[in-house]
């Protein structure tokens, strides 16, 4: 193996705003604060360098979050520093960033649109994905401390990173007449005669379809209506397609958010192949991984079309068996007469 030139680097991405939008407040969601997240920034961190990170890049936010996280840590820590606005926009530039920076792995913490920024600003980037969110159908629940060390023993090259890749994310693209506009990693929603109001979609409220890259039963948000009926896992390279109709015979229950079952009216499910386009025209209003993203004006027409070039997940059972394997944590002392 050739010696590296640069600090092996473990890039730590959080979003302060992750986890705090109304479906917490309509749901039974637990609500994170300040010092919580604070603390399990530190973890992640400490997490990387124990497992083998040289470097460890930290974005940072408008609320101080990560000045505060590694804040008495004497550890190699740096501080990103570029303009941010407090928008997810801070998510996806911290990805461009660190891409930038060279970093060998993201450890990702936050929900399904904190990962889907990082893939708008790093649209393979190999990333742990932690959740830290609200309905978390992207990210996988895991102490903070594991993720961290999991990261650093991926970042450290022990074993070649493609062994250490559980999938590659199956994305769904929108092009609006042709125009990259969005992605999404879990799922999309298409909604007729909406009039605002929260970005987080907590009903079904004029949701006239939904489109899953992923459709697990046991997820929760929109996804969960196709996991119900017609799952799909990570590495099926075909999505879920359920258009919805109130007054439909065919009916599903299923979590929006933490502890809140809304039920859907199915009209039709059909299978979506990946490299399949489907079209949709205005006037209608995007939701993006459980977030209004974006419109289409009356005669404007989009197609969303799943790609298998997003993030690549890192297997954190499989980082640590191979570690394992390899005596990575096995040392011994030499015992002086």
């Amino acid at each position: 193996m050739e010696s590296r030139l640069m600090a092996t680097t473990v890039g730590v991405i959080t979003n302060p705003r992750s986890g705090k939008d109304i479906r917490r407040l309509v749901a039974h969601a637990s609500a994170p604060n300040d010092t919580s997240r604070i603390a399990d920034v530190r973890r992640l961190i400490v997490g990387a360098v124990e497992g083998g990170a040289e470097l460890v890049l930290l974005a940072r936010d408008l609320h101080g979050l990560g000045e505060r996280a590694i804040s008495g840590l004497d550890l190699p820590v740096e501080l990103l520093d570029f303009d941010v606005d407090g928008s997810g926009g801070d998510t996806a530039r911290a990805a461009i960033a660190m891409k930038e920076r060279s970093a060998d792995v993201l450890a990702v913490y936050g929900g399904d649109g904190t990962h889907r920024q990082v893939a708008r600003g790093w649209r393979d980037a190999p990333i742990v994905a932690v959740a830290g969110g609200t309905n978390n159908a992207y990210p996988q629940m895991i102490e903070p401390t594991v993720a961290g060390a999991a990261a650093g023993l991926a970042a450290a090259g022990g074993v070649p990173l493609d062994d250490l890749i559980a999938y590659q994310s199956l994305v769904i693209d929108i092009d609006v007449e042709g125009i990259p506009a969005d992605l999404a990693l879990i799922d999309v929603a298409v909604i007729r005669g909406d009039t605002g109001g929260s970005p987080s979609l907590w009903s079904l409220d004029g949701v006239e379809q939904i489109f899953t890259a992923v459709a697990e039963p046991w997820s929760i948000g929109l996804s969960a209506f196709a996991g119900l009926v017609a799952p799909t896992s990570r590495t099926d390279d075909r999505g879920v397609l359920l258009d919805l109709d109130p007054s439909a015979s065919q009916r599903v229950r299923a979590p929006i958010a933490p502890g809140h079952y809304v039920e859907a009216g199915l009209q039709s499910v059909s299978v979506v192949e990946a490299e399949q386009g489907v079209t949709v025209r205005g006037p209608a209003v995007f939701a993006v991984d459980g977030e209004r993203a974006g419109a289409l004006e009356d005669g404007q027409w989009a197609s969303m079309t799943l790609r298998r070039n997003g993030p690549r997940v890192i297997d954190i059972r499989r980082t640590f068996s191979l570690a394992v394997r390899r005596g990575h944590f096995y040392t011994e002392v030499n015992e002086e007469s």
